[in-house]
């Protein structure tokens, strides 16, 4: 599983899901901004995207970190979680 840095230096994962269905994972710092609506600074960020390195093919969905576990660490234990859960080959 490789973890990159997209173009504002957050960690993030890409991975494909059979039949050509491409997924990224990202840790989104919102320190400091109006956009931290759970007041935990960082947020574990999904969205389907049109194939790797491409741009957003719909809305992104943010869930509030709340435990002080890695960004990276996070970022392993969601993708493991979701390929565990839906019957995915792990990237």
């Amino acid at each position: 599983m490789h973890i990159t840095r997209d173009k504002k230096n957050q960690p993030m994962i890409e991975w494909e899901q059979p039949s050509g269905g491409f997924k990224r994972a990202w840790i989104q710092d919102r320190r400091g901004t109006d956009k931290d609506w759970a007041g935990t600074g960082f947020y574990l960020n999904v969205v389907r995207i049109e194939g790797p390195g491409k741009g957003p093919a719909g809305n992104a969905t943010d869930f509030p970190i709340y435990s002080d576990i890695g960004a990276e660490q996070v970022l392993r234990a969601f993708v493991i979680s979701v390929c565990a859960i839906t019957g995915c080959k792990l990237p």
